[in-house]
């Protein structure tokens, strides 16, 4: 569930974005549980990176290009190189450990944000596109300063899966199904969708020096859930992090 993590950082950084040509580095680390039959959690080092130079900036693993900006809204093109829900056969239980390998995407995509002028909160729309389908996401956050060292941002958001993104990393094939003593059907995923919450957290030690954590919760639909190689359509995930802004 590497592909969520970094997700949810993304989430992490463009929530507390810094000022035009300002760079953060650092490095965390996130866990997860896994939504295919016997995946175990899993820890994954995490680089953190926000780095903006005028309208290039890096969010994560992302990688963008601002073309509109102004003081309620703005937009941009991006590349995710690692979208998907990648895992490796050989992770799952015995029985379903022979499936063929679902892998990374890059993706392609544009994102629209905007500032809804209502109580502070933050609205987001994206849509991308690759090898193996699509998918778009709406989302709504909103940052509270508790003091001048804690900001506390709580969002919500929900996304949608093309059928040829959730067949490819959800659906079984009827060789696969033949492979595999516990799965006893073939299975072609439909469009899906999930809903999530996060909640994360930034606490500035000093001016350039900052602790990060977060919360997440994604629940998916029926198309992704009733999979023969999906175990649970809830993931967890949790996260720490520090920084250091130039």
């Amino acid at each position: 569930m590497k592909k969520i993590l970094m997700g949810l950082l993304a989430l992490t950084l463009s929530a507390t974005a810094l000022a035009e040509n300002k760079f953060g580095i650092g490095a965390g680390v996130g866990v997860s549980d896994s939504i295919y039959k016997g995946a175990e959690d899993k820890a994954y080092p995490m680089p953190l990176l926000d780095i903006n130079y005028y309208d290039l900036y890096v969010k994560g693993a992302t990688v963008g290009f601002q073309f509109y900006k102004d003081d309620a809204f703005a937009a941009s093109l991006f590349v995710d190189p690692l979208a998907g829900f990648a895992v490796d056969g050989a992770d799952l239980a015995r029985g379903y450990d022979n499936i063929d390998d679902r892998k990374f995407q890059a993706m392609f995509g544009i994102r629209l944000d905007a500032d809804t002028g209502f109580y502070g909160v933050k609205t987001g729309l994206s849509a991308q596109v690759g090898e193996h389908g699509g998918e778009g996401k709406i989302s709504a956050f909103k940052a509270y300063k508790v003091d001048d060292k804690l900001t506390i941002v709580p969002s919500i958001h929900v996304k949608g899966y093309s059928g040829d993104y959730t067949d490819y990393y959800f659906g079984v094939t009827s060789d696969e199904a033949r492979r595999n003593s516990k799965i006893d059907r073939a299975y072609k995923a439909d469009a899906a969708y999930s809903m999530g919450l996060n909640l994360t957290a930034d606490y500035r030690l000093t001016d350039n020096v900052a602790l990060m954590a977060f919360l997440g919760v994604e629940k998916f639909s029926s198309e992704i859930s009733d999979s023969p190689i999906v175990d649970d359509g809830v993931l967890y995930l949790v996260g720490v992090g520090a920084k250091y802004y130039f």
